[in-house]
This record gives structure tokens, sequence and C-alpha cells, in this order.
């Protein structure tokens, strides 16, 4: 069973502070004078009428180039699982679906199979054939009791969160190249080309 685009929010998340970038933020990230971020949102309607950038800075270059940011409801850069939180504290849907805004070569292949739903579970999650991808996720919505107790801790862990819940493993052990993301200025050179061919594809 697929799920329908009226139950799903996904939320391109933006939210760190990019130390290995410098600071630089890296949801404005561009190539060839293009946002990754626009194409990750383009391909992102397909599956959702209800798209958000997580994002705790620069908020107004969001706006300006037509997305709508949530900030994180907790304070000083908490990690993505604050984004997590903050998403389903705004959400009105059933679920939620998350990807990080320096993966640039997410494709339909990321979405169909995150969709596809044939079991009861809390969470979905991909996994690369060698390791949990946990940024690229389906929660449901009324996991955000369960999620705020958990952060009430202190604890920030996504994998030790995910323990905690009817966790289920997406395999995308066949599309690696999914799960690449741009950490620093050298990727950025490194993966330009392959990232160029990519967002080519989507304008």
């Amino acid at each position: 069973m697929k799920i329908n685009k009226e139950d799903i929010t996904i939320v391109i998340l933006a939210g760190g502070k990019s130390e290995r970038m410098g600071g630089q933020d890296k949801g404005l990230l561009q190539i060839n004078k293009k946002y990754i971020i626009k194409y990750l949102n383009n391909i992102c309607k397909e599956y959702s009428n209800e798209i958000y950038v997580n994002a705790n800075r620069n908020l107004n270059a969001y706006s300006e180039i037509g997305l709508i940011a949530w900030k994180d409801i907790l304070d000083n850069y908490q990690g993505p699982l604050s984004g997590m939180y903050t998403s389903l504290t705004n959400a009105k849907t059933k679920y939620i679906m998350t990807l990080p805004c320096d993966g640039p070569l997410v494709n339909h292949v990321y979405f169909e199979r995150m969709i596809d739903i044939n079991s009861n579970f809390d969470v979905r999650a991909a996994h690369d054939g060698d390791r949990i991808q946990p940024v690229y996720s389906l929660i449901k919505k009324d996991l955000l009791n369960n999620l705020k107790l958990f952060l009430d801790t202190g604890q920030r862990k996504i994998d030790k969160w995910y323990n905690q819940c009817d966790l289920e493993l997406v395999d995308f052990s066949d599309e690696k190249n999914i799960f690449i993301n741009i950490n620093s200025q050298k990727d950025l050179i490194e993966y330009k080309k392959i990232i160029s061919e990519n967002v080519k594809h989507y304008e």
C-alpha cells in the first residue's frame, strides 16, 4: 500500500551549523548558480503538498527562493532529532518524511520505497546495505509525545531513539548514491559533475 500524498509532510533538514563547510549554510548550496535545495523541493512536490525546510538561520533567504522554513523549537542547534521534533509538532498530517539538504542525489526511488508500506511501524529509515541512514526517514505523527519524553532526558542520538520505537529498515543497497552528501567544499568539488547531471534532470 502506498501512502497518499495528502497524508505526508516532507521536511528538508537544514538546521545544522555546517562546521565542516566553514559555517556556510548547506541549505543554500548552489551548483552552477542554482540551489540544490530547489531541486530537492521540486521532487518533494510530487509526493506531498506540504513541504518545509527545517532551518535555524537565513530564514529570509529561504523565503526569497520560495521555500517555507520551520525554525527549531529547541535552541542552540541540537541536531537533526530537534528538527524532527519541530516537524512533528508543526505537521498536520499522519506522517512526516525527512531528507537532508546536503543529499543532492536523492531521486524518485527514495520516495517511492519509503511510502510503499506493508507492515506496522513507528519509524521507517533508509539502510544503504552497510549502515542505517537515519535522517532519511518516515515517522508517524503520533510519536510526538514519545520523542518529547526522549528529548526531555537530554538525549539527542537519533539511532538511540529509533531503537526505542518500532523501527523498520528500508533497503537501498542497490541505490547507494542517494546517500552521497556534501560535508565540505572538497565534497562539493568531487561530486560537482554527478550533482550537475542529477539536478539537470529535475529542471
